[in-house]
């Protein structure tokens, strides 16, 4: 079917019954059912969002960051229109973002952010939010860009608990011996670096599979404060971070510690980040290993402040809109992110 024969059908915005204002019954059921249908599928902007949209304190042009811009009227659903005296282009607060060119209001967002804060999988999510798969992948492509770099700033002081958990490698990937897996921290393992505070914690790739000195200092030292205490277990590349950080080293060897219950364990505060970011990564087991650290981005906004989830939902549509981000939908579905 080209363009001009799907002209011949008319948009159910646009049906009526008739014009006779005296309808039956029954045609007001279907006229009322069907704009009903129109409604559920093509929601629009409430009142609410735009005055949202509206209240945002943009800072500067998408196009060219100048700060010299000027407020250009409204488009026709009341949305600020502003204009950059450096280039002339013309913007509103969601150019250039995740919600530029969007064919659902933001609101549509709300729904989906929670389910995914709560460790629903993609493929539930997109359904309980009546959106296809493809565009719940293609949502959660969006989610990964706002949250690139959120962990870089963050620092850990204090008592901070610190160890490393494992992911396998993909089966296409796997390295074997003598017809058999390699058993144990080997080649076929992601390394995760997991530390936490009692406010703050911090989810990393390692980059390699068995810890190194070398690894332990990239992965950690800028996120732990000088003089802190480290709660660790007998890991000998810790002691790189021992030394440049001038830290107070508890140490519990692991033959003294897994024989304990899970509360008490002295390292029971990261061990438990660590069975809480498993049970997130099962539920998404089709992930892209590629992109780990999209996922631990994701992880670490769930289990960080703010607690309360309408309060992040909040937070990460303010921060999709203030840190302009772009992502188109033929360049992320054919990425790797998609698979």
């Amino acid at each position: 079917m080209n363009k001009k024969e799907r002209r011949k059908y008319p948009s159910l915005r646009s049906f009526t019954w008739s014009e006779d204002p005296e309808k039956s019954e029954g045609q007001l059921l279907v006229e009322n059912t069907v704009q009903e249908w129109y409604d559920a599928k093509h929601a629009t902007s409430s009142i609410f969002e735009i005055e949202f949209i509206n209240s945002l304190d943009i800072k500067q042009c998408p196009f060219c960051e100048s700060n010299d811009f000027t407020k250009y009227g409204h488009k026709k659903d009341g949305t600020q229109r502003y204009i950059c005296k450096e280039c002339g282009k013309r913007f509103t607060a969601l150019t250039n973002t995740i919600f530029d060119s969007k064919k659902i209001p933001i609101s549509e967002w709300i729904e989906y952010l929670l389910h995914l804060f709560e460790f629903h999988s993609i493929n539930s999510t997109a359904y309980d939010n009546r959106n296809s798969p493809t565009t719940g992948k293609y949502w959660l492509i969006k989610t990964f860009e706002v949250l690139k770099g959120i962990q870089n700033d963050v620092v850990l002081d204090g008592t901070v608990y610190l160890d490393e958990t494992y992911f396998t490698k993909v089966r296409s990937k796997l390295v074997t011996k003598d017809g058999k897996k390699l058993r144990g921290i080997s080649r076929n393992k992601i390394g995760v670096g997991v530390a936490c505070n009692e406010t703050k914690s911090i989810f990393i790739v390692t980059g390699t599979s068995k810890p190194s000195r070398k690894s332990t200092k990239e992965t950690y030292s800028q996120h732990i404060a000088r003089g802190s205490v480290l709660v660790h277990d007998d890991e000998h590349s810790h002691s790189i971070l021992i030394e440049e950080l001038e830290l107070e080293s508890i140490v519990y060897p692991t033959a003294e510690t897994k024989e304990l219950s899970d509360k008490d364990n002295p390292l029971y505060p990261v061990n438990n980040l660590h069975l809480l970011l498993k049970q997130f990564i099962r539920n998404h087991g089709a992930y892209d290993r590629e992109h780990l650290q999209d996922w631990l981005n994701l992880f670490w906004f769930i289990m960080n402040e703010p607690k309360d989830k309408y309060d992040k939902v909040l937070k990460f549509i303010e921060m999709a809109v203030l840190s302009p981000k772009k992502v188109r939908y033929r360049d992320a579905m054919s990425s790797k992110h998609s698979k």
